[in-house]
């Protein structure tokens, strides 16, 4: 990967589905959890053959959690009810409870958990207890 601050879409691709390739720099999910990237986390996180499918689910998290914490800052309130609504085509159990938790976060703000939204804590979370 020639820039992991912003991937090619084919390298992206590569590496979600290499199982081997290691992680290509520090924080390298803030450099992933971008709308702009939306389809390629929606692509991956809901595809059961990918390797790193809980990577996608996570940055998923963290663009939702972050745009709360940050009273829509980062992206707009807007931009993240179109995501949360594009998650649904996705028929993924894991986006469909990502999507139940989004739209209760956005309802009732205070309730936002830095470990939970940011850090993966839901999606390691229900990995433990399915």
């Amino acid at each position: 990967m020639k820039d992991p601050w912003n991937p090619e879409t084919d390298e992206l691709k590569h590496w979600a589905y290499d199982e081997n390739a290691k992680w290509p720099t520090q924080d390298f999910d803030l450099s992933i959890a971008d709308l702009s990237l939306a389809d390629s986390i929606l692509n991956y996180g809901s595809d059961h053959n990918c390797p790193k499918k809980d990577f996608f689910v996570k940055c998923a998290y963290l663009i939702i959690g972050d745009a709360v914490r940050t009273e829509f800052n980062t992206e707009s309130l807007n931009e993240v009810n179109v995501f949360l609504n594009n998650i649904l085509y996705t028929n993924d159990s894991s986006f469909i409870i990502l999507y139940e938790r989004g739209k209760n976060l956005i309802a009732n703000p205070e309730k936002f958990d830095y470990d939970l939204w940011c850090l993966g804590g839901f999606v390691d979370l229900d990995k433990n207890t399915s």
